[in-house]
């Protein structure tokens, strides 16, 4: 096959990297970048596969199909089952250590056992994906008929090979980064909860086990009674701490939308305050879902924990191209200056993070009124 023209190569190239570029994952981008390296090198088929060592695969060596396209109907049936079977040639020399550029397959063992129409295609040029730690996957791809790729146009597809790698690579590490991120959260989420529980939950049951040891051992009736009742206060306010606790532990459930997670929180936490609720019909995407129930719920779960509230009201509004989400309760407030607040534990700037991962702001105040005002503006985007 005759290489394209550098003109061809240029655009070839731009092409491939908006594909990879316009999608949110590699995953999705895979399809369309392929396509379009077909398009633009008048190439018939083309599929790619990538190893799973780092996917957690515990056989060492093993491919996914990653994408395909223009498959012929031998290898397109039944979801492109012929290159989904484990093991093949080009596998095998990455494997090895001697696919280390782009070459002629002329020995395919998929096409060669494939039943059916297969298009013409004899041979496929195979092009090692080489990721910054090592081979990352392969790219397979066929021109019409018996066609043979020359040096040139085999050098032009390793670039390819290394521009497709290099993205991959590039998605795996914000995944890595991602994950980080959110097990970061989790363990500072889970220390101010242990923190909180030491606080006050255990000091609660103490001074509970405390009165009943006075109880147990009084010589007066009068004095057991006083103390009894001491101890089943102590109960009280635990519990009633615990359900706060319970609150901000809880998991988002947001599989049917934010109002609807709102709407839960909301009836949980109608048995310790006043919940007055105001939500738009429209759902935002799920990552700006997760950050406005997170705040939402660490919000309620200051108002429960600290404020000293009995009613709360929590409004979610969008408008134009912002989404805000108001949380107002009527207890004690934040005092002269909130800013203040952000590392005594009211968890105030971890809802300042979530935020600011989506692009967005967080302002805590107080109202007129009394009591605390939390506000988190963001962009809008809708759930797809």
């Amino acid at each position: 096959m005759k290489a394209p023209s550098r003109l061809q190569r240029l655009a070839t190239v731009n092409a491939i990297g908006d594909a990879l570029n316009a999608a949110p994952t590699f995953q999705e981008a895979a399809p369309e970048a392929l396509t379009r390296l077909l398009e633009r090198v008048a190439l018939s088929a083309g599929w790619w596969f990538l190893s799973t060592v780092d996917e957690g695969d515990p056989h060492e060596g093993g491919f996914r199909l990653a994408a395909a396209t223009g498959l012929p109907p031998a290898l397109a049936h039944d979801d492109a089952a012929p290159l989904r079977r484990a093991g093949c040639e080009c596998q095998r020399l990455l494997r090895s250590g001697q696919l280390e550029r782009g070459i002629n397959m002329v020995t395919c063992s998929r096409l060669r056992d494939a039943h059916g129409d297969k298009g013409g295609l004899t041979i496929h040029a195979s092009v090692p994906l080489p990721g910054h730690d090592g081979p990352v996957g392969i790219l397979n791809l066929a021109a019409p008929g018996d066609t043979r790729f020359d040096d040139e146009t085999l050098a032009f597809l390793a670039a390819v090979g290394r521009q497709l790698a290099v993205a991959y690579d590039r998605s795996r590490l914000l995944d890595e980064r991602t994950r980080q991120a959110r097990y970061a959260a989790a363990l500072e989420e889970r220390q101010r909860l242990a923190q909180d529980m030491h606080d006050s939950l255990a000091q609660l049951l103490f001074a509970a086990d405390l009165s009943l040891t006075v109880a147990a051992q009084h010589p007066e009736p009068a004095g057991r009674q006083r103390a009894a009742d001491d101890a089943a206060e102590s109960v009280r306010a635990a519990l009633a701490e615990l359900r706060s606790l319970v609150e901000v532990m809880r998991p988002a459930d947001l599989s049917a939308g934010l109002r609807t997670a709102l709407q839960r929180l909301a009836r949980r936490t109608r048995g310790s305050l006043r919940v007055h609720l105001e939500l738009p019909d429209e759902e935002p995407d799920a990552e700006l879902a997760e950050a406005l129930y997170r705040i939402a719920q660490e919000a309620v779960h200051n108002s429960l924990r600290h404020g000293g509230a009995s009613s709360l009201w929590l409004r979610l509004e969008r408008s134009g191209d912002r989404l805000r989400l108001v949380v107002d309760d009527d207890g004690v407030g934040f005092g002269p200056h909130p800013e203040e607040r952000l590392g005594s534990g009211f968890g105030l700037a971890g809802m300042r993070d979530r935020a600011l991962r989506v692009g967005g702001t967080v302002t805590f105040g107080n109202r007129p009124q009394g009591g605390v005002r939390i506000e988190a503006e963001v962009p809008w985007s809708a759930a797809s």
